[in-house]
């Protein structure tokens, strides 16, 4: 990823927007991922699995929100925090803006899952729906997307948490029995 930024060195503030999209992207995937393997996390960085969790999230949702101000500033425009739903091709280009949205509410659901929220996990499932509009969105405008090597990427992450979403699910209704 990193060489990728690289290969089309250009202003820093579209360096700044292009590595927060990639690596905001990158750890929420990370995220993910790291749910499949609450005891080895603990063991491998010697914290909780929830700490080294809200760790990654909390550096993923900064440059998550680094992403599209940089943008707005570069392109002086605000209206990039707006979703656009129609023509549905515009909405899956510019999916990343309501993802962004979702991230908002569930990472406050997640906060507030003890004191306010008891049903969290079931709005914690709407990561995935972001993850995929995210992945829409990088591999539609994405500057660093275009790539065959980023596009294999992209994909392999989305099969790798689709497989995650389904062997939760699994496990869950094995559980259930």
């Amino acid at each position: 990823m990193i060489y990728t930024i690289y290969q089309n060195p250009e202003s820093p503030i579209k360096l700044i927007y292009r590595a927060s999209g990639i690596f905001g992207y990158l750890l929420v995937f990370s995220a993910i991922v790291s749910s499949e393997y609450m005891t080895q996390i603990k063991k491998l960085f010697g914290q909780t699995f929830l700490k080294f969790h809200h760790n990654i999230i909390k550096l993923a949702f900064i440059l998550m929100v680094l992403h599209p101000v940089s943008f707005a500033l570069d392109i002086q425009n605000l209206q990039v925090f707006l979703p656009v739903f129609y023509p549905p091709v515009t909405f899956l280009e510019l999916a990343g803006r309501p993802a962004l949205y979702i991230f908002v509410i569930v990472i406050i659901t997640a906060v507030y899952r003890k004191k306010i929220i008891k049903n969290w996990k079931k709005i914690h499932l709407f990561n995935y729906l972001a993850f995929f509009m995210v992945s829409i969105h990088a591999l539609l405008i994405g500057t660093d997307f275009s790539s065959t090597g980023m596009k294999i990427l992209s994909f392999s992450m989305m099969a790798t948490v689709t497989g995650i979403f389904v062997h939760k699910r699994l496990k869950k209704s094995k559980l259930r029995r």
